[in-house]
């Protein structure tokens, strides 16, 4: 960003950037453009850019480098640093706490760049790599960075893998820490909602200093940050309970008339909280009491929707942010022990507690909830209804609220150190040897867990008939009783039953619900050592310059485990049973770089130079790969400068894709081979190969097979242990314009491709079995997941294997631009103002199911979550002690139905596109003294919510912000 030169002294400003005083050098999308200028009155220092371990004149690289300054997160008012990063549009819908039913684990936050999947993006710290945030997985939790500390955020897009390693396929985003921090900051900020109850607050202190004359530094920072809940009931948007549902005027296809339309004051009515039900023809809802009436459809819909009647929605309690607490604690220090020899160190904490709330345990029609006509909670007045229905017991599908929400709390901590030496070796060399270790330990506490087998021994009460009173009919042990029940038989977990009564909300006793209910906690753990050597420096001179190398050697290993609690890993509770997964790996790795100088100063080549690198890395699981790039700049005339890169990149299997637990599952009994199946093709052509395919797997006759569907198949599921690492090929193209003629102006534009093949995914069973007999031959990886009985079986399928393969593709391209123009003196000799517009044009994002049929494909370019056009609007004004931003959003339209299907879109639904959206945000700052500021913003001026009915909270509408206008003020002081 510009400043005043009042502002910021030339000391801090060279911090600021790591590189020589450019004026709008975190303004420039790559490499601070504006330094070219500044290069022919001064000689830049000599620094490290991200996307090379090569020292460089200035920040001059061929790899587009998106630069964010400390000042630009302060100017956003945003104390989550995700937060701010999800609003930039090289990401995109990204993950963040406000869509945390997306999310892995609520209260973390990651990063997506080009939304090709969060996995395939890089997260360093100064460089070097960081611990996951997730069991199993490779994302860094954005939460841990301690934000106090950013010094600045470097952004590169592709062809990162030959510098750093594995899993940079779309790019890598870089947090660069302060270093010899001295003095104490400090910074405390409050805001709060304009509708609702939701609050955030940030406080941070940092402190630091050198010590023996100078030789050392040494700081310490602190945060502490909080905000509690805020569910979808506090805004009125969401309490319009506005439901998609079937279009009752629609007439047909191709009619003109949309066939999905959005209601008002609609819902679901085959869910209530107090309990729905049918007896004979007639619907009952039961009331908070106990009481029951007749229930109020009001207009059905297709799909058990309704309008202006009895339905349960959503938005009762579903979370917008959860509540959050962060204690994060980090340390740096330097030493230098001798000329040339540096010892530094660096050591954090990160401590966050986040509780999510999602839908209560609930049950469906027709389901396994059941009351019996004895069962004692059934009174008189529904006693007298069912037996004049003739119905001896009746479904209750209902959401159990009285149980309590399924409260979801996440505790994180996080442990990291970094310890190295580094040196010059002279006056061109210098080295650097560093350790890194990283450990996550999570927690994640189930509160209110169904358990099932006791949860329906109690609704299943009776009288006991020696008692009179009433009791869970598993109590029942005389074998002679009517009453008596065999399932219930030798079952130790059901010994201490309580009735429950649920006709009604809340009708239950506090001891039934205890009973029934119960806390589970799954822990994880992920442990990460990183241990890395370079040398850096010049190779040898040529006319244009010095030849300059990079090169070293990494040695990494990476473990993760979970452990879930007995009663969710035994399948006893309402939630999707946890498997124990545990596994590791290691990766020896090589690599090298080089930039070599062609021309300087030659006609039409102020500069030319040619960049390539190299890695190769050695992993126990996979075996050996190499990754690779080339790249260059040229300079034609001093205004203008083109850069490019070409790359290969990996991304190797992560430890859950790779180690979770095969387990048995099952799978229908459908069979391409069958000769209904094969009649009903069509083509000819196609029916001969499935008919020879067939037969090559074993299969006589295929065609006059009989259709048998009394049997299911015994499969498996779960990691792949061979799995290959995903291959993936980007290359950048660009340019950076700095007119002589209109000073303080920089434009760049980018153009970016990235393509992924050999992706992981998981395929259907269907779609093995058909692809297996439907491809040229049988030789291809679907016929081998799949066994055939004998004829005694009727060849029927014996084994399916549904495990993880490297079976799908992935294409990506757009245009990234930038613009900047800083206006000096507007008003007085003490004033100016910088403009920014920066913006991503998505050209294509292609999902291939098959990287074998790559016309199979989803372009999800254009739909909801992938927007063709972001772009943003920053306006800054100084003047005085006084600074005023201003901050505008644009989000394109964006399709909500998939792009293979645009043919039908004015038949699919109204409306089908979301509309586009503008965010406005607006900050205040006054400096009180020097190195005080207090300052006042607020973010979505307008008060402007999601378009076209959505929450806001999925992987996709996460794009929208959700908790419409929130005003805060705040202050920072350094002494």
């Amino acid at each position: 960003m510009s400043t005043l030169n009042s502002k910021i002294s030339s000391r801090t400003y060279v911090r600021y950037l790591g590189s020589a005083a450019t004026a709008l050098a975190l303004l420039a999308t790559s490499n601070s453009v504006m330094a070219q200028q500044d290069a022919a009155t001064e000689e830049l220092e000599e620094v490290v850019v991200t996307g090379s371990r090569i020292k460089r004149s200035g920040v001059n690289s061929p790899s587009p480098v998106t630069m964010i300054g400390a000042q630009d997160i302060a100017q956003s008012g945003k104390t989550n640093i995700n937060d701010f990063l999800a609003e930039m549009p090289s990401l995109g819908s990204t993950y963040t706490m406000a869509n945390a039913e997306a999310n892995q684990v609520v209260g973390g936050s990651y990063i997506d760049l080009r939304r090709m999947g969060l996995e395939r993006t890089l997260v360093l710290v100064d460089g070097r790599r960081h611990v996951a945030g997730n069991p199993g997985e490779a994302s860094v939790d954005i939460n841990t960075i301690p934000a106090a500390l950013i010094e600045r955020i470097d952004i590169v897009t592709g062809g990162a893998s030959a510098v750093y390693g594995a899993d940079a396929v779309t790019g890598v985003v870089n947090f660069i820490l302060k270093d010899d921090f001295e003095g104490i900051q400090a910074s405390a900020q409050y805001g709060h909602v304009g509708e609702g109850d939701h609050y955030n607050l940030s406080t941070s202190i940092t402190a630091g200093g050198n010590f023996a004359d100078d030789r050392g530094n040494a700081v310490l920072s602190v945060e502490y940050n909080k905000q509690n809940k805020f569910l979808r009931s506090e805004r009125a948007y969401f309490r319009d309970y506005y439901t998609r549902v079937s279009n009752p005027a629609n007439t047909g296809p191709e009619d003109g008339i949309p066939d999905r339309i959005y209601v008002k004051n609609a819902g679901n009515y085959i869910y209530s909280y107090g309990g729905v039900t049918q007896i004979g023809d007639t619907r009952y809802i039961f009331n908070d009491d106990g009481s029951f009436r007749e229930q109020n459809l009001g207009t059905t819909y297709p799909g058990a929707a309704c309008s202006d009647c009895d339905f349960w929605g959503y938005s009762d309690f579903d979370n917008m942010q959860p509540s959050f607490n962060k204690l994060a604690v980090t340390g740096k220090v330097r030493y230098e022990l001798m000329d040339n020899l540096e010892f530094f160190m660096e050591g954090k904490f990160v401590n966050t507690k986040a509780e999510d709330t999602v839908v209560a345990s609930f049950d469906w029609p027709n389901g396994s909830l059941n009351i019996n006509r004895e069962n004692p909670f059934v009174s008189d007045e529904l006693g007298a209804v069912m037996d004049a229905a003739g119905a001896d017991s009746f479904w209750l599908s209902r959401i159990h609220n009285d149980l309590g929400f399924r409260n979801s709390n996440v505790e994180r901590n996080t442990y990291r150190v970094v310890a190295g030496f580094k040196g010059d070796i002279n006056d061109s060399w210098s080295w650097e040897a560093s350790y890194v270790y990283g450990r996550t330990h999570r927690s994640r506490t189930h509160y209110g867990n169904r358990v099932n087998d006791r949860f329906y021994a109690a609704v299943d009460a009776v009288t006991d008939p020696t008692t009179g009173e009433t009791v869970c009919r598993s109590t029942i042990t005389d074998e002679t009783s009517p009453l008596y029940d065999a399932q219930y038989a030798n079952n130790p977990l059901l010994d201490g039953c309580v009735p429950l009564n649920l006709l009604g909300d809340g009708a239950g006793s506090a001891e039934a619900y205890r009973y029934v209910t119960a806390d589970t906690t799954n822990t994880a753990a992920i442990d990460q050592h990183v241990a890395t050597a370079f040398v850096s420096g010049d190779l040898f001179d040529l006319p244009a310059g010095a030849v300059k190398f990079a090169g070293g050697v990494e040695y990494r290993r990476e473990g993760s485990s979970t452990q879930p609690a007995e009663l969710d890993a035994m399948g006893l509770t309402f939630l999707t049973t946890p498997v124990a997964t545990n596994g590791n790996f290691n990766v020896k790795e090589i690599f090298g770089e080089v930039t070599v100088p062609v021309l300087v100063d030659a006609p039409f080549a102020q500069r030319l130079t040619v960049d390539a690198a190299i890695r190769y890395a050695d992993y126990s699981t996979s075996g050996g790969n190499t990754s690779w790039k080339f790249g260059g700049e040229w300079q034609p005339i001093d205004d203008l400068r083109f850069r490019g890169t070409y790359g290969k990149a990996v991304r190797t299997p992560n430890i859950s894709e790779l180690f979770t637990p095969q387990f048995q599952t099952f799978f229908s009994s459908y069979d391409p081979c069958y000769d209904t199946e094969i009649a009903s093709l069509s083509d000819e052509a196609a029916k001969s190969r499935r008919i020879a395919n067939c037969a090559a797997t074993g299969v006589p006759n295929a065609d006059t097979r009989e259709q048998i569907y009394t049997h299911s198949i015994e499969g498996l599921g779960g990691g792949n242990p061979d799995l290959e690492p995903e291959k993936s090929t980007s290359w950048t193209l660009g340019a950076v314009f700095t007119p002589a003629f209109l000073p303080d102006f920089s434009l760049t534009v980018d153009y970016w491709n990235i393509s992924l093949t050999n992706a992981i995914d998981v395929i259907t069973d269907k779609d093995i079995k058909d692809r297996c007999v439907d491809s040229e031959s049988v030789n291809n990886i679907y016929c081998a997941l799949t066994t055939r009985h004998g004829a005694d079986l009727n060849y029927r399928y014996e084994t399916l294997v549904q495990t993880n393969q490297n079976i799908a593709a992935k294409k990506a391209s757009g245009i990234d631009f930038e613009a900047n123009y800083a206006f000096n003196e507007i008003f007085s000799s003490d004033d100016r103002l910088d403009v920014r517009l920066t913006g991503t044009y998505l050209i294509n994002l292609d999902d291939f199911p098959y990287q074998d049929d790559l016309t199979n494909k989803d372009e999800e370019a254009g739909e909801l979550g992938d927007p063709k056009w972001l772009a943003t609007l920053k306006t800054t004004y100084y003047t005085g002690d006084w600074t005023f931003s201003h901050t505008l959003r644009f989000i394109d339209t964006m399709y909500l139905r998939e792009n293979a299907a645009k043919i039908t879109a004015p038949e699919f639904q109204d409306p089908i596109y979301t509309g586009t959206k503008f965010y406005s945000a607006l900050q205040v700052r006054y400096r009180i003294i020097e190195d005080t500021e207090a300052y006042v913003g607020v973010d979505n001026l307008f008060a402007s919510n999601p378009n076209a009915h959505q929450t806001g909270t999925g992987a996709d509408s996460g794009i929208y912000d959700t908790r419409g206008r929130f005003m805060y003020a705040g202050i920072t002081t350094k002494f």
